[in-house]
């Protein structure tokens, strides 16, 4: 990929280049902390789990909340709050960390360091890393870096392959950041698909460049494949026994495994005059349900009603009931609020009874049921293909360019409980926050605030990438369809087969996002950020590749027109 021709790179001057970029990278943001705010569901939940993690108290208290999110993100939190690395800090390193690793696995391919230093910068200066979602202790920044750190590994791997060499280290390194990121988002399980395209690739591959003839060489492709899945089974047989050490019982999500989604599935059963996709439990089915079911009458009696303010009104429209996304949190914290669900064995066994109460009233014809899968989310049904493909092409839009909120300034005074905002700032270790301050609410009184004299360069950068970023995108996929038709003609580079796996499991991840938002409505756009910070990576380098190869497969081709001119 030598396409850039005049000024070259010494090895001291490109380093140089790259951490002067990081400096100046850092510095842009060092006006940035992290937000404080009341999500008991998102930020909330993370920091308090990790709160606890950190005081010795496992993830805290059993409440109808503890269990609905994946782990990982809280473990992060803990982990680099007891080597004393400020959150926000250790998420910008953790992310350069993994730019850095992946261009080291360019330079370990030969890529021609001009086009490594582009791809650094482009990457380095991702628009979302500026947004105010970057900022808060959410899970995707974190998703983001573990999803180019299994890319980066996987080009050292394919690398030695083409050498018939054993890359363990990076094997390693894929391993573990595998089995950690099945932890941390519950979609992320699609990172299965990553695997098994990986293990496809690393098989073509190993037979192209003739790694599979010795027993010794076909035991090394096996581990390869075999110790990712076996990191991704301890890391999850670890969280699952020290859940069951602390609340008794294996589960480590119970919104997607355990009683409480088969609940869901039993309620969403119960046929109503409304028939909305983003509904799945009606006010007309509670009151039918509060009739024929006692056992589910006292949380019933405390969900809280709709109305025309509501969030669930602002974003999907849906006004006189609770959209997918707020009744079944309301559903666990209505049991837990009425008693029924003091800690996870006998919320498993009051949701599995509550779930046989409506099962026996459908058959007996007290009420009327169909029955929809059985799980939190409905099987698809065909009536709901328009809307497949209008939140396929939404998702699609966020993909190629998420739209980010920039934070121009931080709040002069949170409104958070002053001990909920102690929390955060003892985990994140943010230096915004104040707790006497907050206490007295004196508007009048402004938090000392760094003024970053280059924060406008951020609006400069943010204006770019949504303008611009497009364009080399659609370029990078156009050039790659060129590099998979000449396939054959010049052997695919390790990029190339990278792309490949990135590739599929982009497509399955857009696939399934856009499947789940049927259900429960579009997404935000942080969603995105893990595969677009990718593409950041990997589009350039495929327009460079492309032309490469178009370029070789030209030269080929030339000398045996010219032989056969001659001949005739």
């Amino acid at each position: 990929m030598r396409v850039i021709t005049g000024f070259r790179f010494s090895p001291a001057l490109f380093w140089a280049c790259i951490v002067f970029s990081v400096c100046l990278r850092l510095a842009m943001a060092a006006d940035l902390s992290v937000l404080v705010i009341y999500a008991p569901h998102d930020d909330g939940l993370y920091v308090s789990r990790a709160f606890h993690l950190i005081s010795g108290n496992a993830f805290g208290p059993y409440d109808a909340r503890l269990l609905i999110k994946f782990p990982g993100i809280s473990l992060w939190l803990a982990g680099v709050r007891l080597i004393g690395i400020p959150y926000l800090l250790s998420i910008n390193l953790l992310y350069i960390a993994a730019g850095v690793y992946f261009i080291a696995g360019l330079m370990r391919c030969k890529v021609d360091k001009r086009l490594i230093f582009i791809v650094f910068v482009i990457y380095l200066f991702n628009h979302v890393t500026f947004g105010y979602e970057w900022i808060r202790p959410v899970r995707e920044p974190l998703s983001t870096s573990l999803l180019v750190i299994l890319l980066s590994a996987m080009i050292f791997i394919f690398e030695a392959i083409g050498r018939q060499r054993f890359a363990v280290l990076h094997v390693l390194s894929f391993s573990v950041v595998f089995g950690f990121a099945l932890l941390v988002r519950e979609e992320d399980i699609l990172l299965y698909s990553v695997l098994i395209l990986f293990a496809l690739a690393v098989l073509i591959h190993a037979w192209s460049a003739g790694g599979l003839r010795t027993a010794a060489s076909r035991w090394k492709v096996v581990f390869v494949i075999a110790l990712p899945l076996l990191a991704a089974n301890l890391a999850n047989l670890g969280t699952r026994a020290f859940v069951a050490e602390h609340y008794g019982l294996p589960i480590i999500h119970d919104f997607g495994e355990g009683e409480f989604p088969k609940l869901i599935a039993a309620m969403r059963s119960v046929t109503t005059s409304k028939d909305n996709r983003l509904v799945m439990v009606t006010q007309e089915g509670l009151r039918l349900l509060q009739k024929e079911v006692p056992k589910l009458t006292p949380v019933i009696m405390r969900l809280p009603p709709p109305d025309k303010d509501t969030y669930s009104c602002q974003r999907y429209g849906v006004c006189s009931e609770w959209a997918n996304g707020w009744m079944p949190f309301w559903i666990k914290d209505a049991a837990y609020q009425a008693g029924l669900t003091p800690d996870l064995p006998t919320a498993q066994e009051y949701f599995r009874n509550a779930r046989l109460d409506i099962e026996q009233a459908c058959q007996e014809g007290r009420l009327k049921c169909i029955q929809k899968g059985s799980g939190l989310i409905p099987p698809f049904e065909l009536r709901w293909t328009r809307a497949y493909v209008q939140e396929w092409f939404t998702l699609m839009g966020m993909t190629l360019m998420p739209h980010i909120d920039h934070p121009k300034a931080m709040p002069q005074i949170f409104s958070v409980d002053p001990t909920y905002g102690r929390i955060y700032q003892v985990v994140t270790m943010t230096h915004q926050f104040d707790t006497l301050l907050e206490a007295t609410r004196n508007k009048s009184v402004a938090l000392p605030r760094y003024d970053n004299s280059l924060e406008i360069w951020r609006e400069t950068i943010i204006s770019a990438y949504e303008q611009y970023w497009i364009f080399l995108e659609i370029a990078g996929f156009l050039t790659f369809l060129v590099r998979l038709r000449l396939w054959k003609a010049v052997p695919p580079s390790p990029l190339t087969y990278v792309t490949i796996v990135f590739t599929g499991y982009a497509a399955l991840r857009q696939a399934a996002l856009a499947y789940l938002a049927v259900y429960m409505g579009h997404f935000d756009p942080r969603l995105v950020f893990p595969t677009y910070s990718a593409v950041l990576l990997i589009a350039p380098l495929m327009i460079a590749e492309g032309l490469t190869a178009l370029w070789k497969a030209r030269l080929r081709h030339e000398p045996a027109t010219i032989e056969g001119s001659r001949l005739s």
